[in-house]
């Protein structure tokens, strides 16, 4: 799916607390702006992207259309927003198989670990204009 975008678009789990908490912490530190967000839950999602659904992972949709997921998607929003060096660090060192694996886990246990909502939180203030509904 080759289309352009103003901004690339970060797909990330409404309902899970650390997901969240990373996405705020993301549109906190990008100035520029790179990104915009929208969530698994979100109807832009379901409708253009359905395939993303199946991985339940988080997401990049460049703006070439190109999709970056798990690791390699965590290690370019990392890069491109230049924060957690040593979160960067060890996605670059190992081997994409192996950070995948990591993330995978996470995935796995970040309910269990973090808890989730009922439904996916509204961001507030400045940041509500770089959300997708």
């Amino acid at each position: 799916m080759s289309k352009s975008l103003n901004n690339e678009i970060i797909i990330y789990d409404g309902i899970c607390v650390l997901c969240n908490y990373f996405i705020r912490l993301i549109l906190e530190k990008d100035k520029k702006p790179y990104f915009k967000v929208t969530s698994l839950q979100s109807d832009f999602t379901k409708t253009k992207y359905p395939e993303i659904l199946n991985v339940d992972s988080v997401a990049v949709i460049l703006e070439n259309g190109k999709i970056l997921q798990k690791s390699k998607a965590v290690y370019y929003i990392l890069q491109k927003v230049k924060v957690l060096l040593l979160v960067r660090i060890l996605i670059y060192v190992f081997p994409t198989f192996f950070s995948n694996i990591v993330y995978d886990f996470i995935a796995l246990i970040r309910y269990k670990l973090f808890g989730k909502y009922s439904f996916c939180p509204i961001l507030k203030g400045d940041l509500k204009n770089r959300i997708i509904e």
